[in-house]
């Protein structure tokens, strides 16, 4: 099975992202795959490979990081195409100050790799993804992108999940295999 960790966004937040991805489809250049609006969370932790036997220990050790996290404060959202050379995604770039997070993502590879997995060691890098782009995009649209003002205001997170996902041609679905809120 494959897994993955998620931040899950407030209900306005991703009633005003919905909202703006309805505006970027409605010019309905191809190419993109774009997320369903209720896929939409912040990428944490992608594990990947998952096997069965592990998730007790896993789902068990999760909870521990998450008890005492203090809310999660996410500012400056900046609408991007990732990564500039060749463009594969579009997504809300957000930033925080919260330690808490940071800790709990080291805590989590460590366990991670103690179990034998190769959790991703790229730096953390918060963002909400919108779309996966297939193609070149037309030049009108990345321009849009690249100068769209987002009506986005600062939010707090409050809850963690911890997924399964499946891959499908028409786009991924989600299971939720636990939550935890903090």
């Amino acid at each position: 099975m494959r897994t993955f960790l998620a931040l899950e966004l407030p209900a306005k937040t991703q009633e005003a992202i919905s909202h703006l991805m309805r505006e970027l489809r409605a010019e309905n250049v191809f190419g993109i795959k774009w997320v369903e609006p209720e896929n939409l969370h912040i990428t944490f932790q992608f594990i990947g490979d998952t096997h069965r036997h592990d998730l007790p220990e896993i789902t068990e050790f999760m909870e521990e990081v998450f008890t005492d996290m203090p809310s999660i404060h996410f500012a400056s959202p900046k609408l991007q195409i990732i990564p500039a050379r060749e463009p594969r995604l579009i997504w809300i770039g957000i930033q925080t100050n919260h330690k808490p997070i940071i800790k709990a993502s080291d805590k989590i590879k460590l366990k991670l790799r103690e179990r034998g997995y190769k959790p991703d060691n790229k730096p953390l890098q918060f963002h909400i993804t919108l779309g996966r782009i297939k193609k070149r995009l037309p030049d009108f649209f990345m321009q849009k992108i690249l100068t769209t003002e987002l009506k986005l205001n600062d939010f707090e997170v409050t809850e963690a999940t911890f997924y399964e996902s499946f891959l499908r041609p028409e786009g991924p679905v989600y299971n939720k295999i636990v939550s935890y809120e903090f």
